[in-house]
This record gives structure tokens, sequence and C-alpha cells, in this order.
């Protein structure tokens, strides 16, 4: 056995090599740390060294030549976005890919809650951030056999997975929509693994759903809410939540995050959507009302084409592409940075329990959990809006 890379921070986990090998020999096995890294049967690798010239991180992708443009948007449909983490962009996008005969292929959990890339008919199953790094399986060679068929699809994913799938297929397509996340980091499906598991152990029961990014007090105060199958729930903030905590705090994510090899404005994507903070900076005479608004921006003569389809779909505002990116989109440029003892925090996490581990490199205070709990009852006298603007 040996390594498709040479160092981890230049895989990013796309599965690109994975999918091109024409003898079948490289597969994804998980690390000590549970992120997926190619591994070759030297037994069946034939040196044709394809799976290196179609890495990602390893060639740079050619752009279109096309004035970027951005817009601020929601979704008029508002039942969208109470379900969507911002604005709900994607959700119209995919009802427009269906009714052309199509297929979306997304982020989604599986019965076991694992985050994986699945292909679908719709769109509901896409909703919502997930801060997990998903299991992309076959997704990239299932997807060539449905552009081959002229079947349109959909790509929705981090910036490195939309770039491994185009350097995957070689050339571009018509029948291909992509659109990328603007990305703080993925942590390990091993560390999510670990945190549900603890979860249904405080609480006695199994999952029903999660959200990542629950509007809980509204858009700019959401928090990781797990429904349980008891009638209980869970609602925590990257204040107190352990996997949120863990992943702001540059704990958690995959070494390449640290290291990103896609960060720029320009990208090969035909649509690339991240958080809208400030729309009311953005967008004059605007109210935001903390339902929440996407920072859109679309890369392509294609992305155009598709927008002008379906803007009646969307509350559309065309905005300062440069301005938006400085207000709301530093991770548009910026790396994650990881956390001093980023490693040492990975070494020991099968050693004890999730909280334990943590509290060890991301203390979560006593002041911490008062600050928590006190939004729930300012929320319910109306005032915590009126603080939160205050403070902003």
């Amino acid at each position: 056995m040996k390594n498709v890379y040479t160092k981890k921070e230049n895989c990013c986990g796309c599965t690109a090599c994975y999918s091109i090998c024409p003898k079948h020999a490289i597969s994804m096995k998980p690390d000590q740390e549970g992120f997926l890294y190619p591994i070759i049967d030297a037994s069946e690798c034939v040196g044709c060294d394809l799976c290196k010239k179609v890495c990602p991180t390893q060639k740079n992708m050619p752009l279109e030549s096309f004035e970027r443009h951005g817009y601020v948007i929601r979704a008029l449909d508002q039942s969208v976005v109470s379900r969507s983490t911002s604005g709900g962009f994607v959700s119209p996008l995919a009802d427009w890919i269906s009714k052309q005969g199509g297929v979306i292929c997304g982020a989604t959990y599986d019965k076991n809650f694992k985050v994986v890339h699945v292909i679908s008919g719709g769109g509901q199953a896409f909703r919502g951030s997930k801060y997990v790094q998903s299991d992309l399986k076959d997704c990239f060679t299932e997807i060539k056999k449905h552009i081959e068929k002229k079947t349109v699809v959909c790509f929705i994913g981090t910036p490195c997975q939309v770039y491994g799938l185009k350097s995957f297929l070689g050339k571009e397509y018509d029948n291909l929509v992509t659109v990328d996340v603007v990305c703080h980091g993925t942590p390990s499906p091993k560390m999510w693994e670990k945190y549900l598991n603890l979860q249904k152990s405080k609480y006695h029961s199994e999952i029903e759903s999660v959200a990542f990014r629950y509007k809980t007090y509204g858009y700019h105060s959401s928090t990781m809410r797990i429904a349980f199958k008891n009638g209980k729930s869970y609602f925590g903030s990257a204040r107190v939540d352990l996997m949120l905590k863990s992943f702001f705090e540059g704990l958690s994510s995959r070494p390449s995050c640290y290291k990103c090899h896609f960060k720029t404005l320009e990208r090969c994507s035909d649509f690339t959507i991240y958080d809208c903070w400030n729309a009311e900076k953005l967008v004059n005479n605007l109210i935001d009302d903390d339902k929440g608004f996407t920072n859109l921006i679309v890369q392509s003569s294609k992305g155009e084409k598709i927008l002008e389809e379906i803007k009646d779909k969307y509350e559309l505002y065309s905005v300062d592409l440069k301005k938006a990116a400085d207000l709301d989109g530093v991770m548009i440029w910026n790396s994650a940075q990881p956390h001093p003892r980023r490693n040492e925090f990975y070494h020991g996490i099968d050693e004890e329990l999730l909280d334990n581990h943590v509290q060890k490199f991301a203390p979560i205070k006593v002041k911490d959990y008062l600050i928590e709990y006190s939004k729930k009852y300012l929320y319910n006298m109306s005032a915590f809006r009126y603080i939160r603007n205050k403070l902003r």
C-alpha cells in the first residue's frame, strides 16, 4: 500500500484520484483522525499517474473569462427560508433542475446521520449547513454517467469538491451546474460520530433530526439543534456546543483546510454562495428581518442564464461584489487558522469522552453557560433582538 499524496496538507479528500483510477487500485481509507485519504494497492497499480494528474491541489483549473456579479438573494417561499441556513438559494435552483428532468448531488444525512453526498431528483435533503466532511463515495463516476446520458446535473459542495469533480471530468459540460459553498473547514466524520453518540447517551434517545444552524433566535443567532425520538430537543450555540466550539476554535478541520488551495474570489463553479450578515449595508432601504439572506456570486455565463430563468423565485438585489466580499466574505480568501494544539487534540480524541476532551483545548466556562441560558428568556421577552442589534 502507498499514498497518492505526499503530505496530508495537499489532500482535500475530493475522491478525484479514486474515481479516475482505471484499475480501481485506489481506496478511500480513514486515518486516525477519521478523515478519508486515497491509498493505492501497489499490486494493482500500473503506474499511469492519472491519480496525480487529476489532483485539484496540484493543478490550476481554467476559469471562464467572465465578469462576476454579486447579489443578495432570498427565496420568496418563506417555508424554504425558515428551513434553510440563510436565504434558501439552493431550493429554487434544485426545483428548476428537477423540471429539466435533472438530478441534484449534494450533502445530506444517511439513516445514522453520517454526512454523505447522494444523487437525488429533489433538493429538500440538501438544505442546511453540515460542518462535517461528507463522504462522496462513487458520486463522481455516477455524475459522469448521468452527464453522458445528457441528464442535467447540479453538484453542490465545498470548493475542493467542485474543483475535484471538474478535474475528474476533464472538460466542461453544458448540462453540469455547480454550486460551491464558501467554506470555513471540514471536521472529521469520526468526531461527528463521537458527538452524536455523546448526545444520544445524554438524552437517552435515538436522534430524529439535526440542524447545524437552526434559526432558534433568528438568523443572526442560530444554534445547533438536535431533535430526539423521545420528544426532547437540544439547542446550543458555538459558545457552548462541543461540535461548533471545536470547529470555530480551529481544532477539528482537515489538515488541508488550514492551507486551502481554493481560496479565491473567481472560481470554476457556476455559483458561489456564502452567508449574508450585512444585508442592510449592501442594499439600500432593505430591512434585515433576521430571517436570513444569502450572498451569491454568479461565476459563469451559464450561471447568469440560469439565474435569469429562476429569478422570479427570489428576492434579488444586485450589489457591489467587492463590498459584499469585504463585509461578509472573509473566508473567500482566507483559510481557517489552526488551534496551536490542533494535532494534539486529535491524537487524544479516543481516550476519553468528547465533552471532557474538548474542555481541555477549548474550555466552556460558567459565564458561557449563563449567557447561553439567558438567551431564551430574553428572546421570550422580545428583548433579545434589541440587545443584539445594539451590540452589533
